[in-house]
């Protein structure tokens, strides 16, 4: 062989390899986007995927970001990320525990007094994994008559939708033993003992201890029914007909559900928190510590921590949270060392709206882009 054919068999070789770990490498992607594809055919407007595996990322946006305006979907689109906003108020009544400004067996009438009954039972621990009793907010007619009048702008204050709520019959007694009950009123309580602790904004708090030092430039807490900067439209069936219902009033989901976001930022935010870069680590293992089973037949097996709940996934349990308001749904779920991450966020909601043929392709995204 002489010596030019020799480097032209290496060259063809070398390619060759190339050309093999090019596709081996595009591999995830074109899965990811095959299964979104199957999602959008079956009738979901669009689907941003964030999934990562060590240093490795796989960003992708399939659909319409506006489906009238016929604009597609980007990875910079910004969504509601209903109640994986948990996760971020969950972190900042840690950071406090970890300042010292207040204890997690604190009850919540040392800060905020007259507030709710019962308040000197009630602990910071059971606000934060759901086993306060406190009523969910979301079953009280008053607060939620005005949005389903057609009145997506009205505004309560904070303290008017904890006030309202807490009359209703508690779900049990606080802590009692085995008893779990999903509470969006027990995260409004967690933001206004927030506010009193610190004396300013929650919306103030969340960027300063978590949005600026991430850089998360595409998260906020909207004080107004506008989704700053480019985001997707949200499409809902809650009250009525299918209808772009982008615009709502921020005050009926705040600490419970009000962040918006981006799948990317979301992800930074996750891998930051369990790596023990917001948190001592410690504190990190406590939210991710079983505090109760959640209850119901379609999911016996996920379990609420403080602020996190785990999802188990064929390659073992990942921890995160789920977020679905009027218009959006996200997924977010992570390794315990934060390495392997999957965030799926849909604009549109999962209740009532989401076809039930994109359910199988959705769940099936969690998998792909989590265990590959």
């Amino acid at each position: 062989m002489t010596t030019s054919h020799a480097l032209r068999t290496a060259a063809a070789v070398l390619a060759t390899l190339t050309l093999a770990g090019a596709a081996q490498a595009a591999s995830p992607r074109s899965t990811l986007t095959a299964t979104a594809d199957a999602a959008i055919a079956a009738g979901v407007p669009g689907i941003s995927i964030f999934g990562r595996d060590g240093s490795h990322t796989t960003v992708i946006a399939r659909g319409y970001a506006d489906t009238a305006a016929k604009r597609p979907l980007t990875t910079s689109d910004r969504f509601r990320i209903g109640s994986v906003t948990k996760s971020f108020v969950a972190t900042v009544v840690m950071q406090l525990v970890s300042e010292g400004s207040l204890s997690l067996d604190d009850s919540i009438d040392q800060y905020l007094p007259g507030l709710v009954p019962n308040a000197s039972a009630i602990t910071i621990r059971q606000l934060l994994s759901h086993t306060s009793g406190l009523p969910d907010y979301f079953s009280n007619k008053k607060i939620i008559a005005p949005y389903f009048g057609g009145n997506h702008r009205y505004t309560w204050s904070h303290e008017q939708i904890v006030r309202i709520s807490a009359k209703d019959k508690p779900v049990f007694e606080p802590g009692a033993a085995g008893r779990w009950s999903y509470s969006n009123t027990a995260y409004y309580t967690l933001g206004l003992i927030v506010e009193q602790v610190t004396g300013t904004s929650l919306e103030s708090e969340l960027a300063r201890r978590i949005f600026r030092p991430l850089g998360l430039r595409n998260t906020t807490l909207p004080t107004t029914a506008q989704i700053p900067g480019r985001h997707a439209h949200g499409y809902s069936k809650y009250f009525g007909k299918l209808a772009d219902v982008t615009t709502f009033s921020p005050s009926i989901i705040w600490a419970a559900g009000g962040i918006v976001s981006t799948p990317s930022d979301v992800a930074a935010f996750y891998r930051a928190l369990l790596q023990g870069r917001l948190l001592p680590i410690s504190l990190v293992h406590e939210m991710t510590t079983k505090v109760a089973l959640i209850a119901g037949p379609s999911h016996p097996k996920l379990v609420y921590g403080l602020g996190l709940y785990s999802q188990p996934l064929s390659c073992g349990t990942s921890w995160g949270h789920n977020g679905d308001f009027a218009g959006y749904h996200m997924d977010a779920f992570n390794s315990p060392d934060g390495k392997r991450q999957v965030i799926v966020s849909v604009n549109e909601d999962a209740d009532l709206t989401i076809p039930p043929a994109a359910g199988a392709p959705l769940r099936k995204l969690l998998e792909q882009a989590f265990c590959g």
